[in-house]
């Protein structure tokens, strides 16, 4: 099980998500770079880097692919654009799983398993601030295709069913996933490795260990 350490960043007197974005670039990022289910092979390379200040979570996507979409609206079927996910668990109960497309429409549930899930409504997503770039130029695949970022700030009401003061000191669980069901070259990345026969990231028992300073 992997193992990761979440810095706190100091944001005061920062407004712009695209300043924050900036300081993010100073810390590590970490690939998403398992795939456990090899039929799915394509041309895409994700990494992230992941901060806190105490009321947010701070996490930056950084991907490069061959191709892209960007079809889906809040709350829909996000996982079949271009896409990247955080799956996170604040007890042994139930987990949130927060996807985004390229273009930062954003789905948000809530639920113990793949089944039964609650969506957050859209008037609570919107407290979710992003910024996101695309470039058509990859360096990737010999400049045939995108790399494109998203920066997010998600502060703690996101995440309803729980009441986090601050994630000052914090500890949870989760896996962070890059994938795009609908693109023609369909894949499924982790961060943490999933054992499954067919692609399903809705597997808690193989998150791994997250910890906030």
């Amino acid at each position: 099980m992997r193992r990761l350490e979440i810095p706190f960043l100091d944001t005061d007197g920062v407004q712009e998500v695209e300043q924050i974005s900036q300081l993010m670039d100073a810390l590590k990022t970490t690939p998403i770079d398992c795939n456990p289910w090899p039929a799915y092979q394509a041309n895409a390379d994700a990494k992230f880097s992941m901060a806190h200040n105490g009321q947010s979570i701070l996490l930056k996507y950084v991907i490069a692919e061959k191709y892209l979409l960007a079809n889906e609206v809040t709350n829909g079927n996000i996982h079949n654009d271009s896409c990247v996910e955080l799956f996170i668990a604040f007890d042994e109960h139930g987990y949130y799983n927060l996807e985004f497309n390229c273009l930062g429409f954003t789905k948000i549930g809530y639920g113990t398993g793949r089944h039964g899930r609650r969506l957050l409504p859209v008037d609570v997503i919107k407290q979710l601030s992003f910024s996101s770039k695309i470039n058509s130029n990859s360096t990737i695949n010999s400049n045939t295709g995108f790399d494109w970022e998203i920066m997010l700030v998600i502060p703690k009401a996101i995440f309803t069913k729980h009441q986090i003061t601050s994630f000052n000191n914090l500890k949870a669980k989760g896996n962070f996933y890059k994938c795009g069901d609908g693109l023609p070259q369909p894949h499924f990345l982790t961060w943490n490795m999933i054992e499954a026969e067919k692609p399903d990231f809705h597997r808690k028992e193989f998150f791994g260990e997250l910890e906030f300073s």
